[in-house]
């Protein structure tokens, strides 16, 4: 079933085949195009192509209605066809590519999608990624072993999808199978099929959905389209994608289609039915373009939703908009350029850990729309995440949802092996449950009421209240890093990192608690003094060794409790995502509470720099004699530094160089400086820095900072000062 009936128009214009009977045949199929009649369409034009086998702009037509219809086996043969040809648009060859893409040809879609690229000065940034994501297809191909999925029995022959959660663990979902009786005899010309119509499963008390009965009363279930739809238990509405219509009139907009938006039911308890009234839910529904597929929080309070209103990014786009005080809704957001693409994004689903699910065929995956996830991380979007086989595959899957306790859902997918055109699918999750225990660093007593936030891969995930045991729970998945940040009003916040196996795991939170002497840790930019975020710092009591870890808040700071008579080792570093060359040094100092008496604070700041990997740093003031290479006294203290650097970050491995100015001959000046380097490498490796990790380099004259060049019959006007800018001391990260 073509996706775009979800999503975009639905056409009621009626033919009268008897009014072409003496026209041509390929016209006769073109008016059934425009109605997005394509199954009729391609019986004219299958007629005609045998008569003109020649007609290119015909080819395309066909291919075009195979695409349209998701098919894309025949879709694939023809466009086989137009790819090439001279006299077509070089958009064939991109139809072409996704063509491939869907059918499993991932190296030829990747060869055609490049040939698209580099034929029209059109093309974007979007296909680049595609073709670069392409690489990506075989990883999101293999099954993980996150995902049990099962085909669901209430499956039909036609399309159904749209599952939505319901009263009393039932589902609710749209299709446009025949009903048994009373059935709706009108049928739209895209799908040659019934109008989608809403229908309930219900629970046999196993966790398994039977049966399909038509949703009753007196509103759903009318003339023309209605589903997916949103359930909200708190305030029991129903939210539904409805086509464009009052009673059996349908309003067309200026395309002459009928565009869907969204209604809302409300639930009437003591007559346990549905209110007769069927309202439009929000004021930016539109005649002239679609306004579908919503999901609402938990608490009813926002909506997020599909549109392909102009403005956007692409085709369709995601779009959030907030219930107001008196239940007006605001002005839609669009969800900006990380979420949606120049293609489709549809079928969004809010979690209630407030993670985003949605279907998109503009991000990365393995052919059709892919099912992503996303989640709101300090007012931004994070990446949206494949989830991969077996919830992905290369036809169309959408329609993800997923219960309160992340252990099982449902999706939707066109794949092979299924019963109809569109089905339904259960997953459970193999994952397994992280128990966290936050309690009181001194006392050992459980804390409750503590907020623990979740984080998985650097993606925030979730947060919950401990209860009176201080525990908490999250569903996690196997192999797979977690970090937890926990607080709580009268305690320093704490962070705690774990990584899965294959089964579950506890992980303890211990928080100090304030009013005796605290620690305060500041970390800043070396450069620029800004405060650092999320910068990760380690405090060692001397005496017993005990290490307590915590991150930065936004104002670059982190609080600890220490005890007073103490010596203590502060340790900082900080992580830069996607940029594999460039690092943040990691630096240690130590503190004393010697002296001091609680309640009271002890303030400390360390400085970050950050560096580039095969990038000079010059190590100012290292002097050496006229004509010698041992290392002074005052070199040592400079070269101390660097020994410190190397130490508090021993992964590091680094090239010293020694350089000269231009007097003397060139051949002395390298000589001599390679002399001064392997001295300051030797004295290096004797302050405990294993030689490894060392190498020794003599540029002499061969690197000058300036102009002040002198070889041969070359003179130089430079003054001292400027000859002294080249006599330098410097190192270059060779590996972090």
């Amino acid at each position: 079933m073509g996706k775009k009936i979800f999503t975009l128009s639905l056409a009621l214009l009626a033919v009268a085949v008897v009014v072409f009977a003496q026209k041509p045949t390929e016209r006769v199929g073109d008016t059934y195009y425009k109605q997005f009649d394509f199954t009729t369409a391609l019986q004219y034009y299958g007629r005609a192509i045998k008569k003109d086998s020649g007609n290119s702009a015909l080819r395309q037509k066909i291919a075009d209605s195979y695409r349209l219809m998701n098919n894309w086996t025949e879709a694939e043969k023809w466009y086989a066809r137009t790819a090439n040809d001279a006299g077509l648009k070089p958009i064939n060859k991109l139809y072409y590519a996704e063509a491939l893409r869907n059918n499993k040809k991932y190296d030829e879609a990747k060869a055609y999608y490049q040939a698209y690229y580099n034929t029209d000065t059109t093309a974007n940034a979007a296909i680049k990624q595609t073709i670069a994501g392409l690489d990506m297809v075989k990883d999101l191909a293999k099954d993980k072993g996150i995902y049990n999925i099962e085909l669901l029995s209430i499956n039909s022959p036609a399309s159904d999808f749209g599952p939505g959660f319901y009263k009393e663990g039932r589902i609710m979902f749209c299709s446009n199978r025949q009903k048994p009786s009373g059935g709706v005899g009108r049928k739209d010309d895209w799908t040659d099929a019934p109008f989608l119509q809403l229908y309930e499963s219900e629970n046999d008390g196993s966790g398994n959905v039977v049966g399909a009965d038509p949703m009753t009363g007196r509103q759903p279930n009318r003339r023309f389209h209605e589903g997916p739809m949103s359930y909200n238990k708190k305030t029991d509405e129903l939210f539904v994608t409805r086509s464009n219509y009052v009673k059996n009139r349908a309003y067309t907009s200026s395309d002459k289609t009928v565009k869907l938006k969204i209604y809302r039911l409300s639930y009437l308890p003591d007559q346990a039915r549905w209110g007769d009234e069927v309202i439009e839910a929000v004021p930016f529904n539109n005649k002239d373009y679609s306004v579908c597929h919503p999901t609402l929080t938990a608490d009813g309070k926002t909506l997020y939703f599909a549109s392909d209103k102009p403005g956007g990014q692409g085709g369709v786009d995601l779009y959030v908009s907030h219930r107001q005080i008196g239940g007006d809704w605001s002005v839609p957001e669009n969800l900006g350029t990380d979420i949606n693409t120049q293609a489709d994004e549809m079928f969004p689903y809010i979690s209630e850990d407030g993670t985003l699910y949605f279907a998109s065929n503009g991000h990365v995956g393995l052919g059709g729309l892919d099912v992503f996830s996303t989640t709101l991380a300090n007012g931004k979007w994070t990446t949206p995440e494949n989830l991969g086989y077996p919830i992905n595959s290369n036809k169309d899957d959408f329609g993800y949802i997923v219960e309160a306790d992340n252990k099982f859902g449902y999706f939707v997918s066109n794949r092979d092996g299924g019963v109809g055109d569109d089905d339904i699918y259960k997953f459970t999750k193999k994952g397994i449950v992280i128990n966290a225990v936050v309690y009181n660093a001194k006392t050992k007593d459980q804390i409750k009421d503590a907020r623990v936030i979740v984080f998985e891969n650097g993606i925030e995930k979730g947060s919950r209240l401990t209860d009176k045991n201080g525990a908490v729970q999250f569903p996690a998945l196997p192999n797979r890093n977690y970090k937890f940040m926990a607080s709580k009003d009268g305690f320093l916040p704490a962070t705690v990192e774990a990584q899965t196996q294959n089964k579950p795991i506890t992980v303890q939170i211990p928080l100090q608690q304030q009013g005796g002497l605290n620690l305060e840790v500041t970390v800043l930019d070396k450069k620029t003094k800004e405060p650092l975020r999320d910068a990760n710092v380690k405090v060692v009591n001397m005496n017993t060794q005990v290490p307590v870890k915590a991150q930065t808040d936004e104002n670059g700071k982190a609080m600890f409790e220490v005890e007073t008579g103490s010596n203590y080792r502060l340790e900082a570093s900080k992580d830069i995502p996607n940029e594999p060359n460039v690092r943040y040094l990691a630096v240690s100092s130590t503190v004393t509470t010697v002296g001091k008496q609680a309640p009271g604070m002890v303030y400390a700041t360390l400085e970050l720099e950050k560096v580039k990997k095969g990038v000079a740093i010059k190590v100012e003031n290292i002097y050496y004699d006229l004509d010698k290479w041992n290392i002074r006294p005052d070199a040592a203290k400079e070269l101390d530094k660097l020994v410190k650097i190397l130490l508090d970050n021993p992964t590091l491995e680094i090239e010293l160089s020694s350089h000269t100015d231009c007097r003397a001959t060139a051949e002395y000046n390298r000589q001599l400086s390679t002399k001064r380097a392997e001295s300051a490498v030797k004295y290096i490796i004797s302050r405990g820095v294993n030689k490894n990790r060392l190498v020794a380099a003599g540029y002499g004259e061969s690197r000058l900072v300036n102009k002040c060049a002198c070889e041969g019959n070359v003179k130089s006007n430079c003054t001292d000062e400027q000859h002294q800018e080249n006599r330098r001391t410097e190192f270059k990260i060779l590996k972090f």
